[in-house]
């Protein structure tokens, strides 16, 4: 009876999927809601999730992250004419004649947006953009980097990472986050591809390592974009 029940036990252990290893924990759970009352961030984390885009195609990302950035800064145009007189960006009208210089409508429909691309066309439309490459950071570092500009109202961050460390399906990938809960040392992400994965807890140590993998396209580490609304000189 003994050596059955090992038997099974043992059955068991190798049927069962493997535990993530980036340990995810979404929103919307009792323990992402009490991550979420306590962390730094504030009201800038509601206007993000206020103003959440979903991306059009599985290539805007970058897009779909800047629009929910910038919508919640303040930063609103160029909004299409057709909402006139109200006023909101979207991921098709922040493609302005200078955006298009850094890339083309359909070259980002084919193959997404680097992280340099990405801070380019911020800074084309108004804001002040930091890109951070993560094989120049450290988790400390990382840490204290988005810690400091999620308790700033006027700034906002977008991480440009891996999915593989994460154990989600897929690879490169952009999204804003929203929030740094120090107790779970935790960051949460909010996935602009809605119809795949919801809002998450990701380790700052898991989230490292997911941004020093190299963009194909760039040739670089991915990295955190740091934006801030542009103060007159």
């Amino acid at each position: 009876m003994t050596r059955r029940l090992g038997l099974a036990l043992l059955l068991v252990a190798l049927l069962a999927p493997a535990p993530l290893r980036a340990q995810l924990v979404a929103l919307d759970t009792s323990d992402g809601a009490a991550r979420f009352q306590r962390a730094t961030g504030g009201p800038q984390a509601l206007g993000l999730l206020a103003n959440l885009e979903t991306e059009v195609f599985l290539t805007f990302c970058g897009p779909a992250s800047l629009a929910t950035a910038l919508n919640s800064l303040g930063i609103r145009e160029p909004a299409p004419a057709a909402f006139f007189p109200y006023r909101r960006m979207t991921q098709d009208s922040l493609f302005t004649p200078a955006n298009l210089a850094v890339k083309s409508y359909a070259a980002v429909q084919g193959g997404g947006l680097t992280l340099d691309q990405l801070a380019a066309f911020a800074r084309n439309l108004g804001a002040s953009a930091e890109a951070l490459h993560a094989d120049a950071l450290d988790v400390t570092t990382l840490r204290a980097r988005i810690s400091a500009a999620l308790a700033d109202p006027s700034s906002r961050v977008i991480v440009n990472y891996s999915r593989i460390p994460l154990d989600q399906e897929g690879d490169g990938h952009i999204s804003p986050v929203a929030a740094f809960d120090a107790a779970s040392d935790t960051v949460l992400i909010l996935d602009v591809a809605r119809y795949k994965y919801p809002p998450v807890w990701v380790p700052v140590a898991t989230l490292l390592p997911a941004m020093q993998r190299v963009d194909p396209d760039s040739g670089r580490a991915r990295g955190v974009l740091v934006l801030s609304v542009r103060r007159p000189q």
